[in-house]
């Protein structure tokens, strides 16, 4: 058949017709194989340029776009003393207030939800109500300056495509913001608080999606959720239904709503909520992570017309095994699926201990399949 663009061949797979190859889609947070797509060497004035021209040449469609404009980490401290440490590629929370009293943590999520409140009023983009994880809106305070980013990085991949900056869940949010431990004794002692912050950061997304959606730009967007460890659900499926769901299901139909399809990041240990998630209206789910007891060919047979992507370990294979480990990986998991609705990926990123030769490996074989 004749070639296809890379919305054309992402569309067509979600919906199980024919396609020319298959696609691509993963993050690329590794400099030396930017270096060898591209011949060039990365420097901060030129990393947009290079990694834009790297990822277009192996990749139908990218996320956590990000690059290394300046090589050196960063604190940022926010309005009540929490403390994040960001590198190019990546950033976490470093320092979290002391909090004698579940009250006092009550009093700061009570002063968060007032200042996410504030930004979707004065239409700003909201850092507290966001992972700190470089999504690629950190940099940006207002709509107007995200969105021209994201059209001029768009345009510079010429033809792949770039998924908006991620919908991370707001459980997930809160307990990064707070900790575990913490977060749910304030669940425990002020569940009326806890209700109205994760309603807060829902209703922040919902702002965010109205304000950014595009689809002509790109019409995938994703929701991030973290649903695991590597052998359990990280919460029950009571708090799930109760705490999770409902929020997810107003975010993926606000996205639905704008003309998006709708990718499904389910981070670790899945299978007791694939169902659910799929009920919820996503279109996809992944990544599919060996190490979190799932593999392509049991996805496939429970759930025949189900597209999956990102299949490929990135934790062991891509890091340490070799071009022909991977490419023989990548040729099961395409065999598994039948060859039809999957998308080729490591299953979370190219991250910088990838080797260059194994990362090159995977797309090559997906794309020549």
């Amino acid at each position: 058949m004749a070639e296809l663009n890379s919305r054309e061949r992402l569309l067509r797979t979600l919906d199980g017709k024919e396609i020319d190859r298959i696609a691509t889609f993963d993050i690329i947070h590794n400099i030396g194989l930017i270096e060898r797509l591209t011949g060039e060497t990365v420097t901060p004035r030129n990393a947009e340029d290079l990694f834009c021209r790297g990822i277009r040449q192996v990749l139908d469609l990218v996320r956590h776009f990000a690059v290394p404009v300046r090589t050196d980490p960063w604190t940022l401290t926010d309005e009540n003393g929490f403390v994040y440490r960001y590198e190019w590629w990546t950033g976490h929370m470093v320092y979290r207030p002391d909090f004698p009293t579940t009250r006092e943590v009550a009093d700061c999520a009570e002063r968060d939800i007032e200042s996410i409140y504030r930004c979707i009023e004065e239409d700003r983009i909201c850092h507290l109500a966001r992972q700190h994880v470089m999504l690629f809106d950190e940099p940006y305070d207002s709509f107007e300056e995200l969105k021209d980013a994201y059209r001029r990085v768009s345009e510079k991949l010429e033809g792949t495509l770039m998924l908006p900056p991620e919908d991370v869940n707001a459980l997930a949010v809160a307990t990064e913001r707070f900790d575990e431990e913490t977060w749910w004794y304030l669940y425990a002692d002020y569940p009326e608080v806890t209700a109205r912050y994760l309603d807060a950061l829902t209703e922040y997304q919902l702002h965010f999606i109205n304000r950014f959606a595009d689809a002509n730009l790109c019409p995938l967007a994703q929701i991030s959720v973290a649903t695991g460890t590597g052998t359990s659900l990280l919460y029950s499926k009571e708090i799930v239904s109760r705490e999770v769901l409902p929020r997810e299901r107003r975010k993926i139909e606000r996205w639905k709503q704008h003309g998006y399809r709708v990718l499904a990041f389910l981070d670790g240990y899945k299978w007791p909520v694939i169902d659910d998630y799929l009920a919820l209206g996503v279109d996809e789910i992944h990544p599919v992570e060996p190490y979190c007891r799932m593999d392509v060919k049991t996805l496939r047979e429970r759930y025949p017309e189900l597209p999956i992507s990102q299949p490929i370990d990135c934790a062991q294979l891509l890091a340490y095994g070799t071009p022909e480990q991977v490419r023989s990986a990548v040729i099961k998991a395409i065999d598994d699926a039948g060859a039809r609705k999957i998308i080729i990926g490591s299953t979370s990123e190219i991250h910088p201990a990838v080797k260059v030769e194994n990362a090159l490996a995977m797309y090559e074989a997906a794309r020549n399949f």
